[in-house]
C-alpha cells in the first residue's frame, strides 16, 4: 500500500549508512528475483551480505561510488547509486572516456509512486554531470523503464551482451 510521503530529505550516504545500503540492495535483488523467477540460492544471502558490506565500505571511502539516500520522517525510503569508470575515449566522449553506471535505484514499497525514485535519479544525473561524465548506463527493471525514459535514457543502438564465466 502506498503512503503519503510528506517531506523527503536527500543526502549522500557515508560509512555509517553501509548497513542500510546492504539491506536495501538485498531487498531490491529479492524483489527482482521474485518477479523474474530467480529466487536467491539457499545459504547465499549471508555471503552476499558480507561481500556487499565490503564493497560499499570500500567504494564509499574511496569515492568510487556516490550513493544517495532519501529519508522521510526518520526512515530511509529510497536509495540510488552512481559508479564512474574510465574506458578508452570514443566519438562523443573524446575528452576522457569516462562513463557512469546507475544502480541500486530502489524505493521501499510503501513509498512508491511518490516521486522519490525520480528525484534520486535526477540528483544522480546531476552528480554525473558534475563529474564531467558523458554517458550514463543502467539496467532497468520493467517497473522502472518509464522513469528512465522520461529522464532521457534510450535503448542503445548496439545491445550489450554478457558472458558468465563460472
Amino acid at each position: 500500500m502506498d503512503i503519503k510521503i510528506r517531506k523527503v530529505n536527500y543526502r549522500r550516504a557515508n560509512a555509517n549508512d553501509v548497513e542500510t545500503l546492504v539491506n536495501y540492495r538485498i531487498q531490491f535483488l529479492n524483489e527482482l528475483g521474485a518477479r523474474t523467477g530467480h529466487q536467491p540460492q539457499k545459504g547465499k544471502t549471508e555471503v552476499l551480505r558480507k561481500n556487499l558490506r565490503d564493497y560499499f565500505s570500500n567504494a564509499i571511502s574511496s569515492d568510487d561510488l556516490i550513493a544517495l539516500l532519501a529519508e522521510s520522517e526518520g526512515k530511509i525510503v529510497g536509495t540510488g547509486s552512481l559508479v564512474a569508470w574510465r574506458r578508452p575515449p570514443k566519438y562523443g566522449a573524446l575528452e576522457s572516456g569516462r562513463a557512469g553506471y546507475i544502480l541500486n535505484l530502489y524505493t521501499i514499497p510503501e513509498a512508491r509512486r511518490s516521486g522519490v525514485c525520480t528525484k534520486l535519479l535526477s540528483r544522480l544525473i546531476e552528480e554525473a554531470k558534475s563529474l564531467g561524465l558523458k554517458y550514463l548506463h543502467l539496467h532497468a527493471a520493467q517497473d522502472g523503464i518509464g522513469i528512465y525514459k522520461r529522464a532521457g535514457f534510450v535503448e542503445p543502438d548496439q545491445p550489450e551482451l554478457q558472458l558468465k564465466l563460472e
